[in-house]
Parts: structure tokens; sequence; C-alpha cells
């Protein structure tokens, strides 16, 4: 006997959809022939494909008028950071919502950056989180869950320093620097190397559009220091991070003035001794790192613009960049 049809479109059934979805990769395989002994492919215009291409255009859609709602809620997230219980939930929302718009709408990025800065008592609220992680640190009870939370904190720090209105008033109150011992913390978990790299984007970002203003910040909370550091202890994002950092400070005419002078000389010199040895371990490893070494080679030549830095060079120019070690590499600058 015939069984009896449920009378529901097979199109909305969600095992169904996964067969056809399944049938259309498979077609596509039968076309390219890598498929040996493949049958005959569906045709691209039978009418399942046809409907599936419209449900998932209406899908794309949907996401879209999703996102656009979630641009209106940004302010009822700001309000609901004031209530405890929403606000690791509010923190997420906001941190992915600046992750997405960051690119590709950078109005409402930096607009998303005014309203936390404004709103009443966000940046406290903001600051307390910081102090907890620090009671945290201090009694070695930091976990992952905490580790993620600080990212989303962070991360609206970050959309707050990137816009101008705001950024300079950051740094009247100092507030970056409350960024400092979390960026020098040594953690035993993974996750934390993210928290590190996302506070050390802060430094970046303050130094790369601050202007001369954020340069003497810098210095002032001892950015050298804190380079070196990263450079000794962190992973190869981290280190990336820190050579940018390092790059504004030198393209900077006050900037590389202070790093030169004689007041920088212990700082200035550990630095320069630590990317000295990262670029000897990785030609006695044979194991290069393209990014990291560029950013390296970047740092030299902007050091070689000024003429102390250049005498400086002269002495302290790693062996392997005067050698054929990294030929395809040094090309790049030939």
């Amino acid at each position: 006997m015939r069984e009896k049809s449920s009378g529901r479109n097979p199109l909305h059934s969600t095992e169904d959809s996964q067969v056809l979805l399944w049938s259309d990769r498979r077609s596509k395989t039968y076309e390219k022939g890598s498929h040996v002994g493949a049958r005959e492919p569906l045709r691209r215009s039978s009418p399942f494909c046809e409907c599936l291409g419209e449900r998932f255009r209406e899908r794309k859609g949907h996401r879209l008028k999703k996102q656009a709602v979630r641009s209106r809620e940004v302010p009822t997230m700001i309000l609901k950071l004031q209530m405890f219980l929403e606000r690791g939930f509010a923190l997420n929302m906001l941190s992915n919502y600046l992750h997405e718009i960051r690119e590709k709408r950078p109005i409402d990025y930096f607009t998303t950056g005014l309203l936390l800065y404004h709103s009443f008592g966000t940046i406290t609220i903001l600051v307390e989180e910081l102090v907890m992680v620090y009671v945290m640190m201090v009694r070695a009870h930091l976990t992952e869950s905490t580790a993620m939370r600080l990212v989303h904190v962070i991360s609206l720090f970050q959309c707050i320093a990137a816009n101008e209105e705001t950024r300079q008033e950051l740094i009247k109150c100092e507030i970056p620097n409350l960024l400092m011992p979390i960026v020098m913390f040594k953690s035993p978990f993974e996750v934390y190397e993210n928290v590190r790299a996302v506070a050390l984007s802060v430094f970046g970002i303050i130094c790369e559009r601050g202007g001369p203003a954020a340069i003497r910040w810098a210095f002032q909370m001892d950015i050298l220091h804190i380079c070196w550091f990263i450079m000794k202890f962190g992973n190869e994002l981290s280190k990336l991070i820190a050579l940018h950092i390092l790059e504004f400070v030198l393209k900077d005419k006050f900037g590389i003035s202070w790093f030169l002078s004689g007041a920088c000389d212990p700082g200035r010199n550990n630095l320069l001794q630590t990317m000295e040895d990262l670029v000897m371990t990785m030609a006695a490893y044979n194991n290069c790192l393209p990014r990291l070494l560029f950013h390296i080679i970047r740092c030299y030549i902007f050091l070689c613009a000024d003429s102390r830095g250049h005498a400086i060079m002269k002495v302290a120019l790693p062996i392997p960049l005067n050698d054929p070690t990294y030929p395809s590499i040094l090309w790049v600058y030939l």
C-alpha cells in the first residue's frame, strides 16, 4: 500500500533540506570530475535547486534585517551594563556587535564609542570589571570564562580609543594605564594571550592615531618596557602588535628623539637585544616567521633614518641580516 502523505512540503523539512544540500554538493563534485564512476550531474536549473536558492536569499535578507535591528538596540545593551546579572550578556553582545561593524560600518563603530564614553556610569562599570579581574589575578583565581569576559570589556575600551573625540579624554583620565597590569600578567591559560593582544591593541590604536600627545603618554607609561616584555614572553600575535607600537613611536619625531635619548638607554638596549635574539633564534632553528621578521626590519629602517640610530644599527644589526640567510625576505627591501 502507498503510504499516506503528510501534506508537508519536503523543502520545509530540516532532514530533507540537508539531503538536498548534500545532493547539490555531490553534483558539484561530479561536475569537477573528481569522483570516479560518477553519475550524470544534477542540473542546476532543477526546481528544488531554484527553491533552495530562494530560501537562502530569504535567510540572508533576514540576517541583514536582524543586524539592522541590533544596531538600534545598542543603547539598550549599554543600559543593561548597569544591571549586574545581565552585564555579562550585554558585554558579550556589544563586543560581538563591534567586531562585526568595525570594518563594514566605521561610522556606527565610532558612534558606539561616543555612546559608551558619554553614557552615565559606563566607564565606571568597565573599570570595576578590570578591578574585579585584578583581585582574581592576585589570588590566582582567574578562569578561562573570566578571561573571555575581560576580552569583551577591553574591546569596548578599544572602540572608545578608536574615536577621535574620546581618545584624548581617555588619555587625560589615564584609563588605558589600567590595562598595563593585564598586559604584564603571566597566565597558564592559552586564552589569556587573546586578552593580552586585545589590551595591546588599545595601546596601538592610541599611539597610531593620537599624535605627539599620545607618544608622550606612551613614554610616561614606559611603553619600551612593555614592548620588551611582550617580545620576550608573548606569542607571535602579541609580538607583532608590540612591533607595530614600536613602529608608530619611531615614525614620530618626538618618539624617535626620545627613544634615542640617554634617558632611554636601558630600555632601548634591552629591546634591541631581544629583537636581535629573535632574529638569531629564527636563523639558528631555520624557523623563519616572515611577518615578525618583516616588522623587525621595519623598526631597524626607521632607526636608520636618524643619524644617532644609524650609528647604533651599525653595531647592533643582527648577523643573519648581513648574510644570505633570508634572501627572499630581504629582497623586499632592495
